[in-house]
């Protein structure tokens, strides 16, 4: 079941960012052998483990987070487990997928103390590599966050995290890591492909973009790398989000106020829940919201043309209790969903709790929004079973405004 584990591994101040070129055909075994032996062997030698990905663009290729304190732990943890019972064990099936290992650069994360993608993973990230003509000194940060993420974060991609080049030398040489390099690395969270691809699209026409890409480049050794990264079913596991249960989260009366107009939607949906399925199902809606009351109160209807079917949300902000009730309605039943779930926005994160009913099994029932720039969001439903110990997310889709069409000029 895609249920979230509840640890997850620790910020780290050193990273390691590993691209794996494999053997034809050899991926799937060796992140069998990689989940089922490596992923415990190293965190007990206190390796932090950040995630592990299929490369989408290239069948043969693996690549991998992992993490340390500093760089002392890093060279303690690396001799514990390379000199360790799980290593020697398993060893020689592990080489026997391998072409090359030495695609491994060496990172530190920007603007904050330790990396993580922990509650940030979705299923697909994208990591986009930078090799600079200098290091990733102060002035390109302030470059970068001042002029290139709004542009990213408008089109629909905020940098979820950044790293740029550990200036540190290799403690463990029996691994090789990418040297004589300043790299800045930023990742990107996308629920579907698609999700990515309209992002492109949105950049591309972005009329500020060229004028920054080009004052970019001139500071690049080479055109930018961009991974498309698919996380092991491990790695959500391990990384997804751990949501909390509470019908006291606050928010504010403008919160929903981005939800004003017309949408496109992709929606990707658990044929059945509940059971451990991991079958999805895929469909396409459209939705047109409407906010009134200066915000107090918004509704949208959501059709789903493939389904034969459709929805309204109705939303109250409380202002005393400063909280939003969320109460659907589907056209099936016409019945109105009771109790509602509860919450409010924090920055651009809403999380939303509530009791309910799965058939005849009682759950606790979030909604999780995120705002994705003015032009796009997502939305996330899961469910728990179990008093909110697992939760299993069912219901993802994600909405794209649908611009509005500029008036006729007068004749």
């Amino acid at each position: 079941m895609d249920q979230p584990i509840l640890v997850a591994d620790q910020a780290s101040p050193v990273v390691e960012l590993r691209q794996y070129a494999l053997k034809p055909g050899q991926r799937d075994t060796l992140m069998d052998l990689f989940e089922s032996r490596f992923v415990d062997g190293q965190r007990a030698t206190g390796v932090r483990l950040h995630g592990e990905f299929r490369d989408a663009n290239h069948s043969d290729r693996f690549v991998w987070l992992r993490g340390f304190a500093d760089m002392a732990d890093r060279e303690r943890s690396l001799q514990a487990f390379y000199k360790g019972p799980v290593w020697k064990e398993n060893r020689e099936a592990a080489n026997a997928t391998m072409v090359d290992v030495s695609d491994v650069l060496l990172l530190e994360p920007v603007d904050r103390p330790g990396f993580s993608l922990a509650r940030r993973m979705t299923s697909l990230m994208v990591a986009t590599i930078y090799l600079l003509k200098s290091p990733a000194d102060a002035a390109f940060i302030e470059f970068f966050n001042e002029k290139v993420r709004p542009v990213m974060a408008e089109a629909g991609a905020p940098p979820v995290v950044a790293l740029r080049t550990l200036q540190a030398a290799n403690n463990f040489p029996a691994l090789p890591l990418r040297e004589g390099e300043n790299a800045f690395v930023w990742f990107a969270s996308f629920v579907t492909r698609s999700e990515y691809q309209r992002y492109l699209e949105r950049l591309a026409q972005s009329k500020t973009w060229p004028a920054i890409q080009a004052e970019l480049a001139a500071r690049l050794e080479s055109q930018p790398t961009a991974l498309e990264l698919e996380p092991t079913r491990g790695s959500v596991q391990r990384h997804a989000e751990r949501f909390s249960y509470s019908l006291s989260l606050t928010g504010d009366v403008h919160d929903f106020d981005f939800i004003e107009g017309d949408w496109t939607l992709e929606n990707r949906a658990l044929f059945k829940r509940g059971i451990g399925s991991s079958e999805w199902d895929h469909f396409p809606a459209r939705s047109s919201g409407h906010v009134m009351m200066g915000g107090v109160t918004n509704v949208d209807e959501i059709v789903f043309p493939t389904k034969g079917r459709n929805g309204t949300t109705f939303r109250h902000f409380d202002k005393e209790k400063r909280q939003w009730a969320i109460y659907w309605v589907n056209s099936r039943d016409g019945k109105m969903d009771a109790p509602p779930v509860r919450g409010g926005f924090d920055g651009d994160i809403g999380l939303f709790y509530g009791p309910d009913m799965d058939g005849d099994r009682p759950i606790l029932c979030v909604y999780k929004w995120t705002k994705v720039g003015p032009n796009a969001a997502r939305w996330e439903q899961a469910f728990s079973y179990d008093n909110g110990v697992t939760w299993e997310t069912n219901w993802m889709n994600e909405l794209t405004r649908v611009p509005v069409s500029s008036p006729a000029s007068p004749r």
